[in-house]
């Protein structure tokens, strides 16, 4: 203990000061991402968002052992059934610095033919084999292939210093990792075991102490000593723990050491980090959670493991020298073959054209042309997606008819959510006197919400804000009775299914339950696996009865905290101002100032599914991984509110009288859509709101099918009718691993007008984003709208690129081994790492591009914008998103490049033109065209 004591004291400079601040900057390398019931989208390389795409994920290969696109052989494949063009392989290229190389032959030219035709991918571990039997022996067989291999073979000069191979054993965490990870879990769980790990109020260093440091404690097999160790260093606090290791350790590099042990374990070092910075997230109890503290434990484990077994340290494979040669002659030999040289061509290049050859050839290895094959994959989406737009609003302004100003039937606010894409198409379709609008989910409300049922209140709102204001839900003044039934029944439920869960895993109640009641579950589990969708609708009309649902009013006005009020750190409710303020913002902002229809519709949106880990994951981005039901609701209330419709008018907005606002929530999964507080809306609107919702309900059957077009198991001839009830099915299905596909098909923002794209089919692509750059001449409302979209809409991009290209090391794996661990996360199996990212199920079909956003304003407007924002400026800066603006006068477009905005120009096309939505996606399975719905 003494000698504990002494090293701690020795290291106490580096305990108190430097280590703190070396493990948070450490931290910054683990995933952002908190309990798997929020899940909130974010780029999975935050920590290297500093440097420019293409050298941040080589920065995080090298640092994670992933890969940063997607294969080699998956670009050949696109490039085969033209998702890939040449044009576009030439376009890349020439933005690329040139140089000459031999006589006639220069850079360009010479990856050019690595590309296409292409050369082959060499590994060390593999070259030997496929030379002396493989496809390399294969194409040695013809004489004059042989020729120019010897040619290779004798100029190839000698690599310096041979490269160590990838992968390299770490055999303690084959010791360490098993009961790490059950402590681990057993600390953060959040009430899914009957018997929770004690004294969880210390910390995660104080429990384990108190739990492994009993005398009687024997530890797993190479862990001998741990419960004495664990007492010697009780009267240390955990920094102190760490320095004390490090030099037990003998650690020469704390920081790579340190940084290699966190990312051992990823997720569970991720989520201690994350609960420590935001303890709210936890779903039930706030734990005190320390990254230090899981630092702490680690070290000791690894120190004791390091005692028991002195040998088993880290051994990289060094690859031979003869291979690394042979791979590269291999790759010479092909990229000569490309660019169909001849031994005797070969042999005739001075030593130095020869030697710049190989310089070159080795430059563009197999990791350099999957970067120049990922440019042009975007290069192509690019015009897949500008040329139609240029085109389709180049039609507009040639033929100069401006859009009639006539009162629209109805308008609904949507989320930008690009799965709303389809439904707002196919409303204005059904009925084109309706207007839609796109803004943040969380329509300007950041608000600490409570629902009637929630036991905590949660955030509503993107993860950058911290709301001020909290809202409740309360029963209506004529259904507190009915409200206080509920709560009394809820209870009482909660207690009976408590004691029989309990009862069940005891020996004689369980052996008594299991004889009495262990057949009654059959029927419902065999109705809902052969029935989801009417075991679903039985289950929702059982709780409608047992538990009714009262009235409900929120408490969205200003008013005085009461003592001991246990949201005391935010205000309750808005005033008037702030009503105005937020109802002002996101009207202005989407360009809606005028021409207000008698019914406006604000549709939150969110995704229910049952048996789905990833839940959260399909909900609102915009309401920081949450439903936007409320939000939408809340919006409305205010902008029904009378002062908040007179300070509007008296800041020259001047809403109707006869305008009434209505609050809803979109289930993505499902399609189904609610509208609130019916109750409250006069019955001198009552035929509106049926006109609305019958359109409503065609514009979602409509969507459902074109939905389904993704999911085989649906037949596309079906009616809309039985889509609708083909996802409702899927939504309620037990065993579905795709309830629905969440966000796997964004490529695009679009922030503009609706009329600019109006008529588009844009395939669930798009983010549509409303503004009208021609009542916001400071940009004022540009710049708020971007301020949360870009964060937002990059964050998902770019989590879906990651979990793509690289769908173990990134993402989350394959669903079918996934467990739920103690309500906070997901392992493999019964032990391993927290998964986290996307599963493979949720990105099958995703194309990994960065995220495309198009600004309908003018490139040096939009340019000031960016720059006063840091963070959207250095997304921008370093390319981790792509800009494009449509000037809104003359439609002119211009891209951003790495020297600033360039026109882009493309040749006059002929869009293709569909009668319906239905004609145009039917039978298609792919990610289809731009059209243009509407007459031919």
């Amino acid at each position: 203990m003494s000698t504990c004591r002494q090293t701690a004291s020795e290291n106490l400079a580096l305990a108190t000061g430097q280590l703190g601040e070396l493990v948070a900057r450490l931290a910054h390398y683990l995933p952002a991402q908190g309990p798997i019931g929020v899940f909130i989208h974010h780029n999975t390389l935050h920590a290297f968002e500093h440097l420019p795409f293409e050298e941040a994920v080589l920065e995080g290969a090298r640092v994670f052992g992933t890969q940063p696109y997607m294969s080699e052989a998956a670009y050949r494949r696109d490039l085969l059934r033209g998702r890939i063009a040449v044009r576009d392989i030439a376009a890349v290229l020439e933005e690329e610095a040139n140089e000459e190389i031999s006589a006639g032959l220069d850079r360009r030219a010479l990856r050019r033919a690595m590309l296409v035709p292409g050369v082959r991918e060499f590994e060390p571990d593999t070259i030997e084999w496929r030379y002396e039997e493989g496809d390399l022996a294969g194409s040695l067989r013809a004489g004059p292939a042989r020729a120019l291999f010897d040619v290779c073979l004798r100029r190839t000069t000698d690599e310096p210093a041979a490269r160590p191979a990838t992968g390299c054993g770490r055999p303690l965490d084959n010791i360490v990792h098993p009961l790490l990870i059950r402590l681990s879990a057993n600390y953060l769980e959040q009430g899914a075991v009957y018997w929770p790990m004690p004294h969880r109020e210390l910390g995660f260093l104080g429990a384990v102490r108190q739990l492994m440091g009993q005398p009687a404690f024997f530890g797993p097999a190479g862990l001998d000593g741990l419960a004495g160790d664990f007492r010697d260093q009780s009267a240390l606090e955990a920094a102190a723990v760490v320095s004390s290791k490090l030099d037990e350790l003998r650690i020469e590099d704390p920081e790579t050491f340190l940084r290699d042990e966190l990312l051992a374990l990823p997720g569970w070092a991720g989520l201690f980090h994350r609960l420590e910075e935001q303890p709210e997230l936890a779903p039930y109890r706030r734990l005190p959670c320390r990254l230090m503290d899981y630092l702490a434990v680690r070290l000791t484990l690894v120190a004791t493991a390091q005692v028991n077994l002195p040998e088993a340290s880290e051994r990289p494979v060094q690859a031979s020298p003869a291979a690394l040669r042979l791979m590269r002659v291999a790759a010479l030999f092909d990229a000569l073959a490309a660019l169909n040289f001849t031994a005797e061509s070969a042999q005739n290049l001075a030593p130095a054209e020869f030697h710049n050859l190989e310089r070159e050839v080795s430059a563009c290895h197999s990791l350099e042309r999957r970067r120049l094959f990922h440019l042009a994959y975007e290069r192509r989406h690019e015009r897949e997606i500008l040329s139609p737009i240029g085109q389709h609003r180049r039609d507009l302004l040639l033929s100069g008819q401006p859009a009639e100003k006539i009162r629209p039937s109805a308008q609904v606010f949507f989320c930008i959510d690009e799965r709303e894409e389809s439904l707002r198409r196919h409303l204005e379709e059904l009925a084109p006197a309706v207007r839609t609008f796109g803004a943040a989910g969380f329509f300007g409300v950041a608000m600490q919400f409570t629902g009637i049922d929630d036991a905590h209140s949660a955030p509503l709102c993107p993860v950058v804000m911290k709301p001020a204001h909290s809202v409740g839900e309360q029963p209506h003044a004529g259904d507190e009775h009915l409200h206080g039934q509920r709560q009394w029944r809820r209870r009482l439920w909660s207690r009976l299914t408590h004691g029989l869960y309990v009862s069940s895993r005891s020996l004689l109640p369980g052996w008594v339950s299991t004889a009495l009641l262990g057949t009654i579950p059959v029927v419902p589990l065999m109705v809902r696996v052969l029935a989801p969708r009417l075991a679903g609708r039985l289950r929702r009309r059982l709780n409608e009865a047992i538990f009714p649902v009262p009235r409900t009013v929120l408490t969205f006005e200003s008013q005085a905290k009461p003592p001991g009020d246990a949201h005391e750190d935010f205000d309750i409710g808005f005033t008037v101002q702030e009503k105005i303020d937020r109802v002002g913002g996101v009207l202005r902002g989407a360009g809606l100032a005028d021409n207000f229809a008698r019914l406006v519709v604000v549709l939150g949106h969110g995704s229910a599914s049952l048996n789905n880990p990833h839940e959260s994951a399909h909900d609102c981005g915009a309401c920081g991984g949450r439903r936007g039901g409320p939000n939408g609701r809340v919006f409305a209330a205010m902008a029904n509110h009378p002062g908040v419709r007179d300070g509007l008018r008296a800041q020259g907005l001047d809403i109707p009288a006869d305008t009434r606002f209505l609050g809803g929530y979109h289930d993505t999964c499902s399609d189904a859509i609610d509208l609130y507080d019916l109750e409250a809306l006069p019955g001198t609107h009552a035929a509106d709101h049926r006109c609305l919702r019958e359109q409503l309900d065609q514009a979602r059957a409509l969507d459902a099918h074109e939905r389904s077009r993704r999911f085989e198991s649906f037949d596309e001839s079906s009616d809309p009718s039985f889509a609708l009830m083909h996802v409702e099915g899927r939504a309620e299905h037990l065993a579905q691993p795709r309830p629905e596909y969440g966000h796997c098909t964004n490529a695009v923002c679009f922030v503009g007008r609706r009329d600019t794209v109006r008529g588009l089919f844009l395939d669930r692509r798009a983010f549509l984003v409303s503004y009208d750059a021609s009542v916001d001449p400071d940009d004022t409302y540009l710049k708020r709208q971007l301020g949360a979209v870009i964060l937002v809409c990059s964050g998902i991009s770019l989590e879906y690129y990651f979990s793509f290209v690289d769908n173990e090391g990134y993402g989350s794996g394959t669903k079918l081994p996934h467990n739920v661990t103690g309500l906070v996360g997901l392992m493999n199996g019964h032990a391993s790492d927290l998964r986290t990212g996307l599963p493979w199920q949720m990105v099958e079909i995703h194309e990994p591009v960065r995220i495309l956003f198009i600004i309908e304003t003018t490139p040096e407007r939009l340019e000031a914008v960016i720059a006063s924002n840091a963070y959207n400026a250095n997304l921008t800066r370093n390319r981790w998103i792509r800009l494009a603006t449509l000037d809104p006068a003359t439609g002119q477009i211009h891209v951003r490049r790495d020297h600033g905005f360039e026109p882009y120009e493309f040749e006059p096309l002929a869009l293709p033109v569909a009668a319906s939505s239905r004609e145009w996606y039917q039978g298609k399975l792919h990610h289809l065209p731009i059209a243009r719905i509407g007459p031919r």
